[in-house]
């Protein structure tokens, strides 16, 4: 008996000997900050590890007696050695920075993996030191520093990655992926940038594949690629907070908090994370007044012209009297009152966005993920048209089982509801159409100037130097009448511009306040009154924006549900 509690007596010593670790920290001498990737060793012995991102390390020393000497080592620092006596206990270690002078010394790095090197893809790639040290107001704003990419802003909370010298407004070019799951929106068929994406303290890195990735990621990555990785809850758990000011009074706050739980044997099985992210600013107004490039007229034009930002004010057919201005002096061309974008959009930018991941490693080392995230807010999005993206709502699930560079299976679902979100050039049009048709403001319009004004020029005493016409008994009476018609307009324009500018806003203001139950017409929708803020609440949520023959391009509520299995080896990104 006394020799079996022996030998079992010897085997727990062996045990707990076979288990002793040296653990520690490395930290800068002169700062106190953890020095990251240090070399740890044994002196005389194989036996080594490195410091994690926090500077911490843990060495084994199965079958070393105390004391043993450990030698520290880091690029830039002296080495230093250091006599432990008690395994027990955790030590600390302080580098000193070592001073060398280099003659013509060429320092270059790589951001890139050399499997992206390896790859046939086109990889730049920005991790979370380079976003950190970015001066812009976002991450995904610092994709612009990045070779061959474009970045256009629709608005502070929306901004669209265009490579391969691609310039547009649209997203649709690059397919957006967060942890290999698409951002893309399927109401709008598009993603939504970072709007709805990640918060900027859980991002890890960003790569970006420039060209054609279809090979690698699926028909949709036609123009390339956003691969977006959030950092794990195992990597440095804590609390991280950060917060921003700027101009057009942006406030924007970030939280990120994490914690790691281990079993019993000290092994890392559970982790969570979660992320809150609120952004608001008074966003940019579109108000450039200018003529848009297909306006027939500028500024200049007394019956008005098409502006950039002014929305149902464009050329109509009917409205032209360029080719009878001896029937109709001074009317030329008229464009219809329109609806200005400021009084259409809302330039209150709001983000919120929120997630929270759990993660559970196996006793095989494999890896079970669920992941939410929720995404709300309101912006202004630029597309074929201007659209003000209200309220808008995004749900996205997440479930993978996976182990790391091996395999994984993973099911994500995705839900939006667009809100109150409306394209404001059509909105503009239904509250154009509630007044009364084109063509209905058209007629009253030319009818109010025929009625009222257009004895006025065919009197020359009213109008000294009004053009003559040429006597029918003139040999050269069909040059000389084709002279006098052409004249008229630009005599009027040159010398009576105040008098057609006042006829024309008679005539504007007539066409606008004209009402008749037969012909449906009823006074323009002015906006700021409470007539306008009643018809404009009734025409621009939900309803109308799901009638195709209304023109709407936004859906309210869309749902997908996508499975993906990877047995292979996955590319390193």
């Amino acid at each position: 008996m006394r020799n079996i509690l022996l030998v079992v007596g010897l085997l727990f010593v062996s045990i707990a000997a076979n288990a002793q670790k040296i653990s520690g920290v490395i930290k800068d001498n002169s700062t106190g900050e953890s020095i990251i990737g240090a070399s740890v060793s044994i002196k005389g012995t194989s036996i080594g590890t490195s410091t994690d991102i926090d500077g911490k390390f843990e060495l084994s020393v199965s079958g070393q007696q105390a004391p043993v000497t450990i030698l520290v080592a880091s690029v830039g620092y002296s080495s230093s050695e250091i006599v432990v006596t008690d395994f027990s206990k955790p030590v600390t270690f302080k580098l000193s920075s070592k001073k060398v002078e280099l003659k013509d010394v060429t320092i270059t790095g790589s951001r890139v993996s050399e499997k992206q090197k390896e790859a046939p893809l086109t990889v730049e790639s920005i991790d979370m030191i380079a976003i950190k040290q970015s001066a812009q107001n976002s991450f995904y704003e610092a994709l612009g520093t990045l070779k061959g990419v474009d970045l256009t802003s629709a608005s502070l909370g929306f901004t669209i990655v265009n490579t391969r010298g691609f310039n547009s407004t649209s997203p649709v070019r690059s397919l957006q992926l967060i942890d290999g799951v698409d951002n893309q929106s399927p109401g709008l068929n598009f993603s939504l940038g970072n709007f709805l994406g990640s918060s900027e303290l859980d991002v890890l890195k960003v790569d970006l594949i420039a060209g054609a990735s279809s090979a690698y990621y699926g028909p949709n990555a036609f123009n390339g690629v956003i691969a977006m990785t959030t950092r794990s809850p195992f990597v440095k758990p804590g609390l991280e907070v950060s917060f921003k000011v700027g101009e057009r009074n942006l406030v924007e706050t970030a939280v990120r908090w994490s914690q790691v739980f281990k079993d019993k044997s000290g092994n890392e099985r559970f982790a969570y994370k979660l992320n809150l992210f609120y952004m608001k600013a008074n966003d940019w107004q579109a108000n450039n007044m200018s003529a848009t490039p297909d306006s027939p007229d500028g500024p200049g034009n007394p019956g008005g012209y098409d502006a950039v930002n002014v929305y149902g004010d464009e050329y109509y057919a009917t409205s032209n009297y360029n080719s009878v201005p001896r029937i109709r002096p001074g009317v030329m061309t008229y464009y219809r009152t329109g609806y200005a974008e400021n009084d259409l959009v809302d330039y209150n930018t709001e983000n919120f966005k929120s997630s929270l991941a759990l993660h559970y490693k196996t006793k095989s080392k494999n890896e079970i993920i669920f992941n939410s995230a929720f995404g709300a807010g309101t912006t202004v999005y630029q597309g074929d048209n201007r659209f003000s993206l209200k309220d808008i709502l995004f749900f996205q699930n997440r479930i993978e089982y996976r182990k790391e560079n091996k395999f994984f299976i993973r099911a994500y679902t995705t839900n939006e509801d667009a809100g109150k979100s409306y394209d404001a050039y059509f909105t503009a049009l239904l509250l154009q159409q509630a007044s009364k048709s084109d063509y209905v403001w058209s007629t009253n319009y030319v009818g109010f100037w025929s009625l009222s004004q257009n004895r006025y020029f065919v009197r020359e005493s009213n109008f000294p130097g009004y053009p003559q016409a040429p006597s029918p008994s003139d040999p050269n009476y069909d040059q000389l009448f084709a002279e006098y018609t052409a004249s008229i307009n630009p005599f009027l324009l040159a010398n009576y511009y105040d008098s057609l500018q006042l006829y024309h806003n008679n005539s504007r203001e007539y066409a606008d306040d004209f009402t008749s139950v037969s012909q449906k017409a009823v006074p323009f929708y002015e906006p700021g009154t409470q007539r306008f803020d009643s018809l404009f609440n009734v025409l621009h949520p939900a309803d109308h924006l799901q009638k195709e023959d209304q023109g709407s391009m936004i859906s309210r509520d869309w749902y997908t549900f996508k499975v993906s299995i990877n047995l292979l080896r996955s590319l390193e990104m």
